[in-house]
């Protein structure tokens, strides 16, 4: 880590058509403040604005947590009249904010509270066999928010229901078997796995991986036909294109082949 990426709390690279997101306060198991909210939505905004990248894998420093969700000392401590109310913003990644392209969470440790969220709010979540899993938030009359909105699509209503009300943490077999986890690997395989990935995902079509995942997530709980609206729509712009000539091409010859 050079020197001047000690202080900071995120820390963000760009290579090789993946942009990497890490959480870097390993020492208050990489909680989130305000600030740390801000650096990491705008990590994220340059990782979309960069045609280079194709894939983001957010991640966290230390070995003991992804993220142990928001610092309540900062973020739950001001006085009433600190500062306006004001209203929803999409501004920041857990209030609303979108990223088309694909990100996938490494996992090593406690993705708990605002952790969880930030989990969620990538679409494919590696983790090692130690890591933890929970929304305690409701032990201190808060919300789990994002979280609460996004973990029914992901695990089901029961699961998730039985996760925000009870507060309770999970292990990572249990993640895994309701399917908050995709896959569960070895701390030192956590990266390397991910990395492989984000190279398999970074190879296919950009415009079609960007449109399936829309699709994807705005198809649920949206009416069929508003859905399959948007999926004839996204296909009008890719027919014909030069790149889905070149990678269709193949099929012309008529041997039916296919690769993985």
């Amino acid at each position: 880590m050079a020197e001047s990426d000690e202080r900071k709390v995120v820390i963000e690279e760009r290579s090789e058509g993946v942009g990497m997101v890490t959480l870097c306060r390993p020492g208050a198991l990489n909680a989130m403040d305000t600030a740390t909210y801000g650096e990491v939505t705008a990590a994220l905004r340059r990782i979309e604005a960069d045609p280079e990248v194709r894939v983001g894998i957010v991640t966290g420093a230390g070995g003991r947590a992804f993220s142990a969700g928001a610092d309540l000392k900062e973020m739950h401590s001001r006085a009433p009249d600190e500062g306006p109310w004001a209203p929803w913003s999409a501004e920041r990644w857990d209030l609303g904010l979108t990223i088309s392209k694909p990100l996938i969470a490494a996992i090593d440790g406690y993705a708990v509270a605002g952790g969880l969220e930030l989990a969620l709010f990538c679409d494919i979540r590696l983790a090692t066999p130690g890591s933890q899993f929970g929304a305690p938030e409701v032990k201190w009359n808060l919300l789990h928010g994002f979280g609460a909105l996004r973990l029914p699509a992901v695990v089901g209503l029961g699961n998730a229901m039985r996760l925000l009300l009870s507060g309770e943490f999970i292990d990572a077999e249990e993640a895994l078997r309701i399917g908050l986890v995709n896959e569960l690997v070895e701390p030192e395989e956590l990266m390397p796995t991910a990395r492989e990935l984000a190279a398999t995902i970074g190879s296919r079509a950009a415009d079609a991986v960007a449109m399936t995942k829309e699709l994807a997530l705005r198809g649920l709980g949206a009416p069929l036909e508003q859905s399959m609206r948007l999926y004839h729509s996204y296909m009008a712009a890719l027919e014909g294109s030069k790149e889905q000539l070149e990678r269709t091409g193949g099929f012309a010859g008529g041997d039916g082949q296919m690769d993985a």
